[in-house]
């Protein structure tokens, strides 16, 4: 012991305390140590019932990603952080005007990623059901297939002589479709489980409890680093204590890599103590990104890997 202690592989955190390793020793312990196996039949199973219920219910993406978060930090009982695949500016697939009321119509949209935004448009007086199709068709021609960001003031001009009587509705309605594609591109990264930190014994003392709320804060750093991290082809990478660029460095943070539509890559992560069950949580990562993968890809057959 004393000469772990020496090689910097175990430290006293107080005098009257014992030896606990750090963050030199749970490297040590990842990168040597450590067997990694196949998660358990019985896990398995509950990953294959996220697959089998986005199947059944036609689930958006945002739906698959947050069951996916959400079932990591319950299985590990660990914070867990989502990064939905990056592809910069998302295509529009659909537009489409629905009336709901006789001054209301539900503008819905969908992306290329099967993202489904919808808003409620207040109509002038006596839009027609007819009008409401036809502008529909007007939306889908001129803005389908183009990214968001390309929805310039010419679209305005060149269907101003199409229907004048309808511009003041059809400048509303390219707004909130572009509106629609901002707010799909805010809804990046996935949180979730955080309140697993507070049944930690690491994060007892009022001090720890603050840095835990500042992280809490920190969704674009957060973000960042997720994204940073899509740099790193790894499968599986296991950042420890300083190496995880956390406000909180006696901390670790595994991520793992999964594939989305149209060759795009997303991270899965979970952060948690430096004590946490590699085994367990490496496992899990591994499983649900091959799970993501193959849904987000669609090929909706699983293998036993």
């Amino acid at each position: 012991m004393a000469d772990l202690e020496e090689m910097g592989f175990l430290c006293s955190p107080h005098t009257s305390a014992g030896r606990v390793p750090t963050e030199k020793g749970y490297r040590f312990y990842v990168n040597f140590l450590v067997e990694f196996e196949k998660i358990g039949q019985k896990e398995d199973n509950l990953i294959k019932k996220i697959a089998d219920i986005s199947k059944e219910n036609s689930l958006r993406q945002q739906d698959i990603l947050k069951s996916a978060v959400k079932y990591a930090c319950e299985k590990t009982h660990l914070a867990g952080v989502l990064l939905v695949p990056q592809q910069g500016h998302t295509d529009l697939r659909s537009v489409k005007l629905f009336r709901i009321l006789s001054d209301k119509a539900m503008l819905v949209t969908v992306d290329d990623s099967g993202n489904i935004s919808n808003e409620i448009v207040t109509l002038p007086p006596d839009t027609s059901d007819d009008v409401l199709d036809k502008l529909s068709v007007l939306l889908n021609a001129q803005l389908c297939h183009k990214q968001y960001h390309q929805y310039e003031q010419d679209y305005i001009e060149k269907t101003r002589l199409l229907i004048s009587r309808y511009n003041n509705l059809l400048t509303q309605l390219v707004k909130q479709v572009q509106r629609a594609g901002n707010e799909s591109a805010e809804d990046s990264i996935f949180m979730e489980g955080f309140l697993n930190f507070f049944d930690q014994p690491e994060f007892n003392d009022p001090g720890k409890m603050k840095q835990m709320v500042a992280l809490l804060n920190q969704k674009d750093n957060l973000l960042n680093l997720l994204a940073k991290s899509l740099e790193n082809k790894r499968e599986i990478v296991v950042n420890i204590g300083s190496d995880t660029g956390l406000a909180i460095k006696d901390m670790s943070f595994v991520t793992a890599r999964y594939q989305g539509p149209n060759s795009t890559y997303g991270k899965i992560g979970l952060i948690g103590p430096l004590r946490m069950n590699y085994v367990n949580v490496v496992a899990t990562l591994a499983r649900l990104s091959y799970t993501l993968s193959q849904l987000l890809i669609g090929n909706n057959t699983f293998s036993d890997e």
